[in-house]
């Protein structure tokens, strides 16, 4: 089923539907998003429930406040109709949805333009055999703390190791392995998971992971500090995961040419303490 497409207009939120528009994915559909605005990314688990959302909108709003244009998002409204939206898919699947703020130009009302689709659960085939990740060396975002459009539509220009890459790292030109485009990403050296603790997105999911890492402690350690291309290459990294909030904990298998160990110990004991914390912290995507 295509994407389904809404707009809500000014703060309480008045719906149109955007029938003219017509895309077979969310990845897809970021061609029509407006350049330099804020958006999320967030699903459904378990019958339509949604993790952190209230996280979700507060970064929005920060982000957007960084890019210039302030909107405080009808957050009740936009609920009601992703669930609404929701329902209209046949079976009321769980669904991935994206919610774009743009700020209001003189003498108009800011808008929030809601794209659903169902949501793909991720290939058994990945989660036991691990994701291949290209390398984007050089190539940072320019502001970490703000998720914009902009930088939506640009990722779609990175390298992706002749088309098998899962996901691309952005690595500073000193070989510090940041993040993924889309994604969070560690690694374990000896007993340490190491992620970068400046300079990226800080994701929900990443939260969540420095959270249910502290209960392996003290046989794991954290580190703030990101792993580097030089671990790659010595044999260092003994595990790879990245997360994402729709995606949870994925294993790597090969950074560029290097392959990492798969399935890795402390990846499995932290995707499970994730899938415990997720479990106990869904809430109702509306009242």
């Amino acid at each position: 089923m295509d994407v389904m497409i809404r707009e809500l207009i000014g703060v309480d939120g008045e719906e149109r539907a955007v029938t003219d528009q017509r895309f077979d994915s969310l990845s897809a559909a970021a061609v029509a998003e407006p350049a330099d605005a804020a958006y999320l990314v967030a699903r459904t688990w378990n019958g339509g429930k949604v993790l952190e959302l209230d996280a979700h909108f507060d970064r929005l709003e920060r982000s957007a406040a960084t890019l210039g244009v302030p909107v405080r998002v009808p957050r009740r409204r936009v609920r009601d109709v992703l669930a609404e939206m929701r329902r209209t898919f046949p079976g009321t699947p769980e669904v991935r949805f994206r919610v774009t703020a743009v700020g209001a130009a003189a003498g108009d009302e800011p808008r929030f333009r809601l794209s659903m689709e169902v949501a793909r659960e991720l290939p058994a085939d990945l989660r036991e055999h691990g994701a291949v990740c290209a390398l984007a060396v050089g190539t940072v975002r320019v502001d970490a703390s703000v998720k914009s459009t902009a930088w939506m539509q640009q990722r779609a220009m990175l390298p992706s190791n002749g088309g098998d890459a899962y996901e691309t790292l952005l690595v500073r030109t000193d070989g510090a392995i940041l993040e993924g485009a889309s994604s969070n990403v560690y690694a374990i050296l000896g007993d340490t998971l190491h992620t970068a603790g400046s300079g990226v997105l800080e994701g929900i999911a990443r939260g969540i992971v420095l959270t249910v890492a502290e209960r392996l402690a003290p046989d794991l350690t954290v580190s703030l500090e990101p792993p580097t291309l030089e671990d790659l290459a010595a044999g260092r990294v003994r595990e790879a995961f990245l997360t994402s909030a729709t995606r949870g904990v994925v294993p790597i298998r090969r950074i560029g040419n290097t392959g990492v160990p798969v399935p890795g110990i402390w990846t499995a004991r932290i995707a499970d303490e994730y899938g415990r914390w997720l479990r106990a912290h869904l809430e109702p995507l509306a009242d």
